[in-house]
C-alpha cells in the first residue's frame, strides 16, 4: 500500500517558496526602478500654470420688457456682470504641482498547497460445495458411488489516488517615496526686495 506520509514529503515546499520570493525580489526591482524613472518624468515635464483667475461681479441692472409695476412704472432688477481676470501663465514641472510619483512593495505572501488522497479496497471470498449420489441394484448384490465438489472464488480490489493543488498569493500596497529620492523646495518670495524670506518644503 502506498505511503500517505511519503505523499506529502514529495510536495516541493521548499522550492515553491524560493520561487516566489525570487519572483517577488526581481519584480520589487523592476517596480522601484519604474518609480525612480518616474520621477525623473515628473521633475522635467512642465505645463503652463496658472497662479490666479480673479472674477469680480459688478452690479448690471436692466428693465424687464414689458412687464410694469401697478403704477405702470418698468421693473428694474439688478443683473450680474463678470469680468474675469486672468494672471499670465508660467511654466511648472510636475513635480513642483504636487504630482508624487508612487512606489510600492509586496506584502502578505501566501503559499496554499491542498493534497487529497483517496485509498480503498474491497475483498470477497465465495465458497461452494455440492455432493452427489448413485446407486444400483440387482438380484445378487447393490452398488454405489458419491462424489462431491468444491468451489472457492477470491478477488481482491484495490484503488488509490492522489489529487493535488496548489496557489500563491500576494499583496502590492503603495507606500510613500524615500525621504532622500525626492528633492527638497525652496520658494524665495522676492516679492519685496527689502523683505526677502525662504520657506522650504
Amino acid at each position: 500500500m502506498p505511503n500517505v506520509g511519503a505523499e506529502l514529503a514529495s510536495v516541493p515546499f521548499g522550492k515553491m517558496i524560493y520561487d516566489m520570493a525570487s519572483a517577488i525580489a526581481r519584480s520589487q526591482i523592476a517596480l522601484d526602478k519604474a518609480s525612480i524613472q518616474l520621477v525623473k518624468v515628473l521633475a522635467s515635464t512642465t505645463f503652463d500654470y496658472v497662479p490666479d483667475v480673479v472674477e469680480v461681479l459688478q452690479p448690471n441692472p436692466r428693465t424687464l420688457k414689458g412687464v410694469t409695476d401697478s403704477q405702470g412704472n418698468p421693473i428694474v432688477i439688478t443683473g450680474v456682470q463678470v469680468s474675469t481676470d486672468v494672471e499670465t501663465a508660467f511654466p511648472l514641472t510636475l513635480l513642483q504641482a504636487g504630482v508624487n510619483p508612487t512606489f510600492y512593495a509586496f506584502t502578505n505572501s501566501t503559499i496554499e498547497v491542498k493534497m487529497s488522497i483517496t485509498s480503498t479496497q474491497e475483498s470477497s471470498n465465495t465458497l461452494s460445495v455440492g455432493v452427489s449420489e448413485t446407486a444400483s441394484a440387482n438380484f445378487l448384490f447393490a452398488s454405489g458411488s458419491v462424489s462431491s465438489h468444491v468451489n472457492f472464488t477470491s478477488s481482491n480490489k484495490f484503488s488509490y489516488s492522489v489529487t493535488g493543488s496548489s496557489s500563491m498569493s500576494t499583496t502590492l500596497a503603495p507606500v510613500p517615496p524615500p525621504k532622500n529620492m525626492m528633492p527638497r523646495f525652496f520658494l524665495v518670495n522676492a516679492m519685496d526686495p527689502t523683505k526677502i524670506t525662504i520657506s522650504q518644503s
